[in-house]
């Protein structure tokens, strides 16, 4: 049990820490375009350097929020197709993002550690190559379909998958060749 909890923490400081890290890279933060249209100074921390400020209403109204807020919806005009994911903007603030964001990296974790437990007769070269492939299944899964449906930049897309299956792989490496070991 203690190699498990060991494990488990080791994967999910490493991955939270890359995933900080990855926002830096040219496919995280970089590629995304920012833009507010808000009629007060409501703009949070989170909004990235390069933010395009537009008149409120220019490119939404409180009918816009009435309507998409809290839902995925699709926006056609005569020249484009968006995807839209809208949420309120309470929901925005850095400790509810970085604890769901832990959150996160911990049950990921704890799934990888059973995987290193499912294999830990093997040897490290065979376990880390299960935990690549499983890593590229996952990200050809979410991140295919991403690209296809939703028409995700390719930039984002495939440098979010890039950092998945680094991440993933060399916690598991870590944690494969000096703590679950076989």
């Amino acid at each position: 049990m203690k190699k498990f909890i060991l494990s488990t923490l080791a994967i999910t400081v490493i991955l939270f820490l890359f995933g900080g890290l990855a926002q830096i890279f040219p496919w995280g933060i970089p590629s995304t375009q920012v833009i507010t249209a808000q009629s007060g100074e409501q703009t949070e921390a989170f909004q990235a350097p390069q933010e395009i400020k537009m008149d409120p209403g220019s490119l939404t109204t409180e009918k816009f929020d009435e309507v998409m807020v809290g839902k995925i919806s699709t926006l056609t005009t005569d020249k484009s197709f968006s995807w839209i994911i809208s949420a309120p903007i309470a929901r925005y603030d850095a400790e509810t993002y970085f604890a769901l964001e832990l959150l996160t990296q911990f049950m990921v974790a704890v799934f990888l550690t059973f995987l290193l437990f499912l294999s830990r007769q093997m040897p490290l070269s065979k376990r880390v190559l299960i935990m690549l492939i499983a890593a590229i299944a996952v990200v050809s899964s979410i991140i295919g379909q991403q690209l296809n449906w939703w028409a995700m930049p390719a930039i984002y897309g495939l440098g979010v998958g890039f950092n998945l299956i680094i991440s993933w792989t060399f916690a598991y490496f870590i944690s494969a060749k000096w703590i679950i070991k076989n």
